[in-house]
């Protein structure tokens, strides 16, 4: 819609105003086929547009800017409430090939499992809702048991996608992901250029108590891109506190393609699967990160990071 700047005066010759489609205009603005460039009218009008643009400039300072990040990632409060994680954690039966998608230094936890997911995000801090689907695959983290590292990703927001990879080093990319709960079952799947990836239809059966984190565990991820700079191993802890867990009765199909190759990672039989009820509250320390990775990882793995 056009906005009429104060003080504003009609054009000289009755020309109508013109409106490109957005923005600040001043009506009239754009002369008629007259050369009005040495009208003093049309010079007052122009003043009078280009001053609000520099006062509504000047008001984008540094405060602002931070209050907008903060909106997003207060340290210490809520980010997501009541997000949901549909997880199958699988046995790794193929260790060897899996090895392949981790960082050098990154090692496989003593169990040899990863959990394989489809995530809903009804109240979040920057999208009425969204989904995403991954793969945790748990490494050590230190000399301790516990960690998670991220390989592979999709997300169907662009919003969640760069914050995801900029600020955390989740290897996000666009797909298209459905999710349908109704009563007890959960009908969710993932595709990406054409390819299903996962489908999963999930009986949600007894509640778990005291049951252990989804995604608040240690994370060892990748953050960085080809190019000069080396890519980082970040380390990270968010906060989780549990709604609800419930075991639930999976019926899993994994797919594949040559850009997601989920289907050839090495992963064997689900060993259980549950529904993840949590809050999620942005950590008081930032992804830190704790050692370079050589840049042939991310050659490497191009495909399955961003093609």
């Amino acid at each position: 819609m056009m906005r009429r700047c104060r003080g504003d005066i009609p054009q000289p010759g009755g020309f109508p105003a013109v409106d490109d489609g957005g923005g600040d205009h001043c009506e009239g603005s754009v002369p008629g086929p007259a050369d009005t460039s040495a009208d003093p009218i049309y010079t007052m009008r122009a003043h009078s547009c280009a001053h609000r643009a520099a006062t509504r400039k000047a008001l984008m300072n540094i405060r602002q800017d931070l209050a907008a990040s903060l909106r997003i990632a207060t340290p210490g409060k809520q980010m997501y409430h009541d997000a949901h994680y549909l997880s199958a954690t699988m046995q790794i039966e193929d260790p060897t090939t899996m090895r392949r998608y981790l960082p050098s230094g990154v090692t496989l936890a003593k169990q040899m499992q990863a959990d394989l997911f489809v995530a809903y995000f009804p109240h979040n801090p920057f999208h009425p809702g969204y989904l995403e689907a991954g793969l945790f695959v748990h490494v050590k983290a230190g000399f301790r048991n516990g960690g998670i590292h991220c390989p592979w990703m999709i997300v169907d927001n662009d919003t969640a996608l760069i914050l995801g990879r900029e600020g955390a080093g989740y290897p996000k990319k666009l797909g298209q992901i459905g999710w349908d709960h109704t009563g007890d079952t959960i009908s969710a799947s993932a595709e990406r250029r054409g390819t299903t990836l996962i489908d999963v239809t999930a009986h949600i059966g007894d509640r778990i108590d005291n049951p252990p984190p989804f995604l608040g565990r240690p994370h060892r991820n990748v953050i960085g891109l080809l190019g000069i700079p080396l890519p980082m191993l970040l380390a990270f802890t968010p906060n989780e506190r549990p709604i609800a867990v419930h075991d639930v009765q999976f019926d899993l199909k994994v797919g594949g393609s040559e850009s997601d190759p989920l289907d050839q990672m090495g992963l064997g039989d689900v060993v259980h699967a549950r529904l993840h009820r949590v809050d999620i509250t942005a950590p008081l320390l930032p992804p830190l990160p704790i050692r370079p990775i050589a840049p042939l990882f991310l050659a490497r793995h191009l495909g399955l990071r961003a093609l």
